[in-house]
């Protein structure tokens, strides 16, 4: 059983794990909305119970001494820990809600148009999706789980595919017939469009290209890029089958009749944990049924392995 008399009062952590990150009383005074005598006050009375001095007050700025940085740490620790704890409480016994990120073209080609047909598989949970570029820390932001893309390889969370993905160069109809393309080589000498997260990296079809300088195009979304090749911009890299009805229905044509394998793919992510097991079930058979559902290609294509 712990003996709290033998432990510093918790209620001074937090006072100065902000003044010692701020390395300012008054900063962490407005951080807390507490006034900065206040704060002070605290941070005398824990360095008289720890019998050391934590921080070297200059004229106009503090420092941390050697003790002071020590028990920062110590400090950080314990409130992540407490912040983690919270998250996870809420998670378990206040949330009648699923709260999960997903690249802008997930969310806006395949989620939101079905949004509707999740109450089939969780009817009690209402779902709330964010639609985001970066990639969700679970410890500590209040997501639930996650779509990406990659190869499921992020440890500490449990990923479950959703798909494998295929890349496939794309361009608009108009591009393609202004510029005639019968090899793979040819596409060096066009306008390459790039994308963050997913179509970063053209390397997997031309692992020169680091070497080789070339126009490109560098779109914050696969969403952006695959619209800038519709809109006749220049030549992007597809997922399939993701991307399978914008080609089916002439959005973006396909140069080459060829796509390459890749070990990638679209994975549902969520921390390893007990509470809301159901409800992350829930949301990776009902977002697994929608990939599942992703058109065939109306062309066909050959597949080759990098």
């Amino acid at each position: 059983m712990v003996d709290y008399r033998q432990t510093p009062p918790i209620q001074w952590l937090p006072i100065f794990e902000a003044a010692a990150s701020q390395l300012s009383f008054k900063k962490a005074a407005d951080q807390l909305h507490v006034t900065p005598p206040a704060v002070s006050q605290q941070i005398k009375s824990l360095e008289q119970w720890l019998g050391v001095q934590l921080f070297e007050r200059h004229a106009r700025r503090l420092s941390l001494t050697a003790e002071g940085e020590f028990y920062l740490q110590i400090a950080r620790k314990v409130m992540q820990s407490h912040k983690q704890g919270y998250l996870e409480f809420q998670r378990r016994f206040h949330n009648t809600s699923l709260h999960v990120s997903a690249p802008l073209f997930v969310t806006q080609e395949i989620l939101i148009p079905n949004y509707l047909s999740f109450n089939d598989y969780s009817p009690a949970t209402e779902l709330r999706i964010e639609a985001r570029m970066s990639l969700v820390d679970f410890d500590v932001e209040p997501m639930d789980a996650a779509i990406r893309f990659g190869n499921g390889d992020w440890p500490g969370l449990d990923c479950r595919r959703l798909c494998h993905a295929n890349i496939v160069p794309v361009c608009s109809e108009r591009y393609l017939q202004a510029n005639s393309i019968k090899d793979i080589d040819e596409l060096l000498n066009h306008r390459l469009i790039y994308s963050s997260p997913e179509m970063r990296d053209w390397s997997p079809l031309f692992p020169q290209l680091a070497e080789i300088e070339h126009s490109k195009l560098v779109c914050d979304s696969y969403l952006s890029a695959i619209k800038s090749a519709s809109e006749g911009l220049g030549i992007a890299l597809a997922l399939l089958p993701a991307t399978n009805q914008w080609i089916n229905d002439g959005r973006l044509v396909l140069p080459l009749d060829f796509n390459v394998a890749t070990d990638s793919g679209y994975w549902v992510v969520a921390p390893q944990r007990d509470s809301q097991s159901q409800v992350v079930d829930a949301f990776y058979q009902w977002s697994k049924s929608l990939f599942d559902k992703l058109p065939a290609l109306d062309q066909k294509v050959n597949t080759v392995e990098l």
